[in-house]
């Protein structure tokens, strides 16, 4: 079978937004593809030395970053209650380290990632172009204003490394487990 290689624009406003969330769905689907056979033990695997961050660390992490660029960036409020149910904890831990999540299964890695993401979509498929390249000023006192154009590259970029990254965790878990 053949390959389409072919961007496919998702539902929006305007033509050009629907090919930058087409985009941002095909990460997700690099993510999900990554993660799809993960069991628990290599879900909270933190590298040999255990310092790494964990597969489930990471599905969080990208989970929470998107609601942060989404609330606080593009929407200029904090999460709703929904979301905060969602994400009970925070971005990163006391050391400013990505925070560690383990024993939490992968359905729910993959339930919020859902959750975040049908979110994300229903506002900005929503907007028109104008809208889209307007200048935002976040809540939190950064030195930054941003567009949802550009945010949406940031989490293209930002999802795209963190699946990179949760191949490398399976490859080196899988060599280790199998060299048991």
């Amino acid at each position: 079978m053949t390959d389409d290689l072919t961007v496919r624009p998702l539902e929006a406003s305007n033509p050009e937004i629907g090919r930058w969330l087409w985009a941002l769905e095909e990460v997700r689907k690099t993510t999900l593809k990554a993660v799809g056979d993960c069991d628990q033990e290599v879900l909270d695997w933190c590298g040999s030395d255990g310092l790494e961050n964990s597969i489930g660390s990471l599905l969080y992490h990208i989970a929470i970053v998107e609601m942060s660029w989404l609330y606080m960036d593009l929407l200029q409020q904090e999460f709703p209650s929904q979301v905060k149910e969602v994400l009970p904890l925070p971005m990163f831990d006391s050391t400013r380290r990505v925070t560690q999540v383990a024993g939490r299964p992968l359905f729910e890695h993959l339930e919020r990632l859902k959750t975040t993401r049908d979110r994300t979509l229903s506002v900005l498929q929503a907007m028109d172009l104008e809208e889209w390249r307007r200048l935002r000023s976040p809540v939190d006192d950064v030195d930054y204003h941003v567009t949802p154009e550009w945010a949406v590259f940031h989490l293209i970029e930002h999802e795209a490394g963190h699946a990179f990254q949760m191949k490398s965790l399976m490859a080196r878990w899988n060599r280790l487990k199998n060299s048991r």
